[in-house]
């Protein structure tokens, strides 16, 4: 298994010690991923430090839903930064992730653009939201609904049915993944790194479980529960 298929989710922490963290690790990593709250909290200027520190291929996790011409400037408006994956919000439509894709294509043809289905906090709510359809089943519709988009975001536990319904090349990213016996939080659809790459996903999104305690340790548990 390619040791590369970890993401670290920087969420809920200081950006210095986020850059620390980063610079300790980021050799066993595919990349580290900026969330919205440290990207509000550190903006253009401190996101650009984890370039310095030679991550360039950031996964921007900013879920960006708006009107499409919104979507285009708000995305050109990040130059300045290098990134590799930008998430939008597949809910905002497919013309949303053309002219997201217009916009990423602008900056670096090398951005990949990846719709988030259903957070990984959602299933018995779906139904108050309006949904009528099962979890699994919106998931589907919305990524074929996004084709424009080079990969998806999605629960582990949908991952196998995105690849045998939507697209077996297509980046999937999979959030909410916990180590066996961890605490899952927020996380309602939530799985082990084993079961996501079994399940298809090219690489799991992990914060809680390896920011609490010693990170090089927690991560080489996962990196070896996946071998």
């Amino acid at each position: 298994m390619n040791k590369k298929a970890v993401i670290l989710a920087l969420d809920n922490i200081a950006l210095d010690e986020a850059l620390s963290i980063s610079n300790q690790v980021k050799d066993k990593l595919l990349t580290v991923k900026v969330g919205l709250e440290l990207y509000n909290l550190a903006h253009k200027t401190g996101i650009k430090k984890f370039n310095d520190i030679g991550l360039n291929n950031l996964m921007l996790d900013l879920k960006l839903v708006d009107v499409p011409n919104t979507i285009y400037r708000s995305i050109l408006a990040l130059k300045g930064i290098k990134f590799e994956y930008l998430t939008v919000m597949a809910l905002g439509g497919n013309e949303m992730i053309k002219q997201a894709k217009k916009a990423a294509n602008e900056l670096d043809p090398n951005i990949k653009i990846l719709a988030v289905t259903i957070l990984t906090s959602l299933k018995n709510e779906l139904s108050k939201m309006g949904f009528s359809s099962s979890v699994e089943d919106a998931v589907v519709q919305l990524a074929k609904n996004s084709s424009e988009a080079d990969g998806y975001v999605c629960s582990a536990l949908e991952a196998k049915l995105l690849r045998e319904k939507v697209s077996k090349n297509k980046l999937i990213f999979c959030p909410g993944i916990r180590m066996p016996g961890d605490s899952k939080d927020d996380q309602v659809r939530s799985a082990s790194p084993a079961l996501a790459l079994q399940n298809g996903a090219d690489a799991c999104i992990m914060g809680r479980s390896l920011l609490q305690g010693d990170v090089s340790k927690n991560l080489e548990k996962v990196l070896n529960s996946i071998k």
